[in-house]
C-alpha cells in the first residue's frame, strides 16, 4: 500500500502533539487520494492549512498523493519575510485560481 510522510509546522505541529501523533509520521492509504482529503481524512480543519509542500513544493491540494511523497501542512500565520523565502506569498489565491 502506498505511503506518505507528514509533517506540521507551527499551530498544527501543537495539533499532533495534542493527538499524540508523531512529526512526521507516516500515514497509509489503499485508495487514491489528494492532500486535502489528507487534510480532511487527519481530521485538519480546512482553516488551519494554508499551503501543503509536496516533496519541498508547494502545491494545490486538489495534488494527488504519490506511493514515497513527502507533505508539510503549512498554517496561515507565519510571518511575511518567511512567507516569502518560502514561496508561498499569495500561494492561497494561486490555489483558489487552479
Amino acid at each position: 500500500m502506498p505511503e506518505v510522510t507528514v509533517k506540521a509546522f507551527a499551530k498544527l505541529y501543537f495539533l499532533f502533539k495534542e493527538r499524540g501523533w508523531d512529526n512526521p509520521q507516516v500515514y497509509t492509504f489503499e485508495d487514491p487520494m489528494t492532500a486535502d482529503e489528507l487534510r480532511e481524512e487527519l481530521n485538519i480543519p480546512k482553516e488551519d492549512v494554508e499551503v501543503v509542500f509536496i516533496n519541498n513544493l508547494i502545491c494545490p491540494l486538489s495534488t494527488p498523493l504519490q506511493d514515497g511523497d513527502t507533505l508539510a501542512f503549512v498554517p496561515p500565520g507565519i510571518p511575511s519575510v518567511h512567507r516569502f523565502w518560502l514561496g508561498f506569498y499569495g500561494a492561497k489565491e494561486e490555489d483558489a485560481r487552479a
